[in-house]
């Protein structure tokens, strides 16, 4: 297992710098005025311009997909800030756009509060969307924060708690609350192999060195994970 552990350190960086997006270069257009008519997800809403309804994706904007971390809460926050009926300004670039309100630039108040991340499709707002993203990061935002279970640092969190927890059990203690122990270490060592195969937007959201230190705290862990359950569960098997 801790061989898998180091692959894995070494698979994030290869990654994090093997990362290509394709930036689309357009020339500049004014803004348009519309008309929120529903938020699909995190990154896409319709919008009424004259009597046409367009789904427009937002620029810069990489969004919980229905299956990711944080969806619902990205798809309904962005739903808090463009509820329907709200008038926006369509800023276009390429296929996509980027949409203001009086409040200011959507694209950037989403990834500011965590619940998406920049991507590279556009040069235009890219540089704010970063800055709204370092903001999400240094505060601890959603898909940033270690007190969201699903989160690349919270389930690093579960995992050095969990080992904590176990390495502080006592073998002298009722069958009950070693069983409980040992559970706890299996659930944690679950969420190692999961760490194991990286990649989404829980890993894109964490910067590649903060990824090197979460994931040297998880090999830390791991030994004293996979030897408490051994002798938690062997107590337990001789108390018969």
């Amino acid at each position: 297992m801790l061989p898998y552990v180091y692959l894995m350190a070494a698979a994030v960086l290869a990654g994090a710098t093997g990362s290509a997006y394709v930036v689309t270069v357009v020339g500049r257009q004014e803004p348009a005025s519309a008309s929120v008519v529903r938020v699909v997800d995190g990154e896409t809403v319709e919008v009424r311009e004259g009597d046409r309804v367009t789904a427009m994706r937002l620029v810069n904007v990489d969004a919980p997909a229905a299956d990711e971390c944080l969806y619902d809460e990205s798809r309904k926050r962005l739903s808090e800030l463009l509820p329907q009926g709200t008038n926006v300004s369509v800023t276009r670039e390429g296929l996509l756009v980027a949409l203001s309100t009086k409040d200011g630039l959507v694209n950037t108040a989403l990834i500011a509060d965590g619940l998406a991340v920049p991507t590279v499709n556009g040069t235009r707002f890219l540089e704010q969307v970063k800055a709204a993203d370092n903001v999400a990061a240094e505060n601890h935002r959603g898909l940033h924060s270690p007190e969201v279970p699903c989160t690349l640092p919270g389930q690093v969190k579960a995992i050095t708690e969990a080992a904590a927890v176990v390495e502080a059990q006592p073998l002298k203690a009722s069958k009950t609350e070693l069983t409980v122990a040992a559970d706890t270490a299996r659930t944690a060592i679950g969420l190692v192999d999961q760490l194991a195969r990286p990649g989404g937007l829980t890993w894109d959201a964490v910067a590649p060195v903060d990824q090197t230190v979460l994931l040297a705290k998880v090999t830390k862990a791991v030994p004293t994970l996979y030897r408490k359950e051994a002798e938690l569960r062997n107590v337990v098997k001789g108390l018969g």
